[in-house]
């Protein structure tokens, strides 16, 4: 596998990533999408895996440039291939949530492994209204690239409300969202999208009755 390019490069194109899941977690499943119903995978790589963390604002560009600075080609793949298993084990975990069964514990063994480690420091900043703790994210090392996600999910787990957590009602989608709307009836993972093919279907299915 060849050096992926700095990310101050690869992270300038969104590609066709979506962020339609108020949800960090969400969005990554969300990476193996279909079309036409069938199975696509957008991260066909560790490049597009970390210009999927650019553009998910996960990351400032810097950070990801420091944190691949020192990093091999077996890094990168090994970092990639964990990448895969932590969006399996979620996506696991979405469909469970959705379906109203328990939380799989390898997902929740996956989760805490990755939030375990260090992310960065908690330092006390002097600003204009007094003084604050911050807290500055410090990345040496490629297996940190997979914190941010996990916490994610872990505060899902933590503070998000179950039955808002949504798979798109077309069959031929089927991505993950959370429910944010005011009367919490949204189907589709977007209105423009998956929403208004499923409205046109419907019409000229009456049509056609």
């Amino acid at each position: 596998m060849a050096r992926p390019k700095k990310a101050s490069t690869v992270a300038t194109k969104n590609d066709s990533f979506r962020f339609i899941g108020h949800n960090a977690c969400l969005d990554f499943i969300n990476t193996e999408e279909k079309k036409s119903g069938k199975p696509f995978d957008l991260l066909r790589d560790f490049d597009d895996f970390v210009r999927w963390l650019a553009c998910a604002k996960l990351f400032q560009r810097d950070d990801l440039n420091s944190a691949l600075e020192n990093s091999s080609p077996q890094d990168f793949r090994r970092i990639f291939e964990d990448a895969l298993a932590l969006r399996a084990a979620l996506g696991e975990l979405a469909t469970e949530i959705v379906e109203g069964r328990s939380i799989p514990q390898r997902a929740l063994g996956v989760i805490n492994r990755l939030i375990a480690i260090p992310l960065g420091t908690t330092k006390l900043i002097k600003t204009p209204r007094g003084f604050e703790r911050q807290f500055q994210t410090v990345l040496k090392e490629p297996d940190q690239l997979l914190v941010p996600i996990a916490e994610s999910a872990a505060q899902l787990l933590c503070s998000g409300n179950f039955p808002r957590v949504k798979r798109c009602a077309n069959s031929e989608c089927g991505a993950f969202f959370y429910d944010t709307s005011k009367n919490h009836g949204r189907r589709w993972c977007a209105a423009t999208g998956c929403g208004n093919r499923m409205r046109v279907a419907a019409y000229y299915e009456r049509q056609r009755s």
